[in-house]
């Protein structure tokens, strides 16, 4: 189910997919340009989770952290998510299922990443390869074929890949091929000829004949193929003419019949070649048949002895979404202990994503209190959804530090011990007790630096800033250390004197930049035109001009753009000096009206104004939501040009360029790029007309045609 209860698009992916005989689900997640909202608390979705157990978690997140739970913890391979541009505005906070298997993982996504794709990938042929090598090594070892005859048969499974290239052609079958073993060995290559042409009748009916052979690979393999065939024919009516996979269209008998073929296998083979295989296919033939209760219980027997250091988990964990969560029909078809508490948690969001068509119902305390026979075996996990569900759904905060008792002084956490922990920090801070911030302080300590610890950070880093403590985020020895919590607060919140001390002395390259930055940006936009003026010695020599402002936690390999204060441009169709002279002019007069519009085209030549829009997006429960420290109002450019022209001591021509740049403020597109607050477009008439009116004869008028 991931994130969404109805991505019908990737359903149908992925049911073509595994029709086709892939494993799992792997494949699309939507995590692509993920941007988190920087607070823990969430009761809803969001596509960036947090390194515990929660509702906003895609449910293959949660399904993770329950098994390296069930297997004693983080395995300690794992790494921090690879710095990429998808993954930087997650700050090492939070985690997207793509995230977190770039770090726990990574092979398995240099696998799936490799291009071109192995041959016949995705389909029943991509087995063909490896059988080939099981078939020339049994045929080596049956020593009652002649020679002649082996050299035969591997020549006649060539066959078997023309099948698989489409070729429709009768094959040509060795005649040579007379001895008792040679016969039964070449009746199974018609049969997996077969099978690889999609002629599962034949295929079924050839292996059949074979479970009785002498020959003991060919006897076991037979057996297994009857079940893999009767799987395969079952899903056929439900993939249609346009390739489209609808699995409550699959052929229930013969999907029957398969699951009764694969019982049958490991009876008589428990230990067999195929056993893995077959148990996995024992999965699928859950799935084929609806019967969710028996695959989810099948999916907890994996979840609880699966070890989450090996690559297979990823394939196993997605596996479980598409087959389980993704095409759940009740809330009762889940009954064991792990897939259930995922279950579970989505089932405690306030509300589903956009995308989703389909809702579940909110799991009320009375449902969760019946389902107590199911948790017998994991106390602790049953008592955390007790407290999440009081938290997420009822907001009974008291009955979360109830439920949850204060153990914040570990050396180490395993996923459920620092789930709990958690979410008894956040109880304390929705009660608003005197005690959280000592809370989170002890907590940090034994928290995985790796996962754990920066929402942990990010928790006292949001008391903090709420408390009106916010010079501790930067005091020597805090214990927030994570730069993008650090630098949020410095380009959001924090005051003139912590922007100037992080400038010089800031703990990485970022801090220092992003405090210069927002500080000089800050002193120009709210009047601190003196103060501009001394601060402007913290641009450091050789300063980018050219970056993303405001980019960096989008990527933070680009430089911020200081060098715009100190070598930006300044000047297009309007003449001006360079910003500095432009800054002493105003900290003089701050009404000058020809420096104003000079401040106005720094603005614009140097992409500000998407920055100053930016300021007022930010979410009031957001680190860095609440009111800037800094002294004075932004002033945007939209609020220079009317400056200009409510006073009277522009020129006509610093007027004229006052109208024409008011009007510009919404070329081409309609919509206002020098402030958040739209005027009608009768204003923008008014503009043009008194432009062309009373200075008929300028560039400005002239150059202007229209108004938006």
């Amino acid at each position: 189910m991931r994130g969404s209860s109805g991505r019908w698009a990737l359903a149908m992916a992925t049911g073509m997919a595994l029709a086709l005989g892939l494993a799992s689900g792997a494949g699309a997640s939507g995590d692509f340009g993920c941007t988190p909202s920087w607070r823990l608390g969430l009761s809803d979705y969001e596509c960036a989770g947090v390194p515990f157990l929660s509702a906003r978690n895609d449910t293959r997140t949660n399904l993770a952290w329950l098994m390296m739970e069930a297997g004693g913890g983080i395995p300690k391979q794992a790494g921090t998510p690879v710095n990429s541009w998808e993954t930087a505005p997650l700050g090492h906070v939070f985690l997207t299922w793509d995230a977190m298997r770039s770090a726990f993982w990574p092979g398995v996504q240099a696998e799936e990443e490799t291009w071109p794709l192995p041959a016949y990938s995705g389909t029943l042929c991509q087995t063909l390869a490896s059988g080939g090598e099981a078939f020339a090594a049994a045929l080596a070892n049956t020593r009652s074929i002649p020679e002649a005859e082996r050299g035969a048969l591997v020549s006649a499974r060539t066959n078997l890949k023309a099948a698989c290239d489409g070729t429709r052609e009768e094959p040509s079958w060795p005649a040579s091929v007379t001895s008792p073993a040679g016969r039964d060995y070449l009746a199974y290559l018609k049969g997996a000829r077969a099978f690889y042409a999609e002629d599962f009748g034949s295929a079924r009916a050839t292996f059949a004949g074979l479970e009785d052979s002498g020959q003991d690979w060919v006897a076991e393999t037979a057996r297994y193929m009857q079940a893999r065939t009767a799987l395969a024919a079952a899903q056929v009516p439900a993939i249609d003419e346009w390739g489209w996979y609808d699995n409550t269209k699959t052929d229930a008998a013969l999907a029957a019949q398969g699951q009764a073929a694969l019982e049958d296998y490991l009876r008589s083979y428990p230990e067999g070649r195929y056993a893995a295989s077959a148990r996995g296919l024992t999965r699928r033939a859950f799935w084929l048949r609806g019967q969710r209760p028996e695959l989810s219980r099948a999916y907890g027997a994996l979840l609880e002895r699966e070890s989450a250091a090996d690559p297979a988990a990823a394939h196993l964990i997605e596996e479980i979404d598409t087959k389980l969560f993704f095409e759940a029909a009740g809330d009762g078809d889940i009954d064991s202990a792990l897939s259930l508490a995922t279950w579970d948690l989505l089932r405690l969001r306030a509300s589903e994503p956009v995308m989703s068509e389909r809702r579940t119902a909110r799991l009320e305390a009375a449902e969760l209190a019946a389902q107590a026979p199911h948790f017998a075996g994991h106390p602790k996990l049953y008592t955390y959804l007790q407290a999440a569900q009081a938290f997420h759904v009822q907001r009974d905060y008291a009955a979360v530090l109830k439920l949850l008792p204060d153990d914040a002084r570990k050396g180490q956490y395993t996923p459920l011990a620092f789930s709990a922990q958690m979410l008894r920090g956040l109880a304390l801070e929705a009660l608003g007790d005197a005690n959280a911030v000592g809370f989170w302080e002890q907590l940090a300590k034994g928290a995985d630096p790796r996962f754990q610890r920066p929402a942990v950070e990010l928790a006292l880093a949001h008391h903090w800033e709420r408390s009106g403590e916010l010079a501790k985020v930067f005091a020597a020895k805090s214990p927030v250390q994570v730069p993008e919590i650090r630098a949020i607060l410095l380009e959001h919140v924090a005051d003139g004197a912590i922007l100037r001390a992080q400038a010089k002395a800031g703990t990485s390259r970022l801090e220092r930049e992003v405090a210069a930055m927002t500080l000089l940006y800050k002193d120009l936009t709210r009047g601190h035109f003196a103060d501009f003026g001394r601060d402007r010695a913290l641009v450091p020599q050789g300063a980018a001009r050219e970056g993303w402002i405001g980019g960096w936690l989008r990527d933070a390999a680009r430089a911020v753009p200081l060098g715009s204060f100190t070598h930006g441009r300044w000047q297009q169709d309007f003449a001006c000096p360079a910003l500095a002279e432009t800054a002493q002019d105003l900290a003089r007069d701050a009404s000058d009206p020809g420096a104003l519009l000079c401040l106005g085209d720094f603005y614009r030549l140097n992409d500000f104004d998407s920055y100053m829009a930016g300021e007022r997006w930010r979410g009031r429960e957001e680190l860095g939501g609440t009111p800037s420290r800094f002294a004075g109002e932004m002033t945007d450019r939209a609020a220079i040009y009317a400056q200009v022209l409510a006073g009277s001591r522009a020129s006509a021509d610093e007027r004229a360029y006052a109208l024409y740049r008011s009007v510009m403020c919404y070329a081409p597109s309609g919509n206002n790029s020098c402030s958040t607050t739209d005027v009608p477009e009768s204003q923008r008439k008014a503009w043009f007309q008194r432009l062309k009116r009373e200075y008929p004869k300028s560039r400005w008028a002239t150059k202007l045609k229209f108004y938006w």
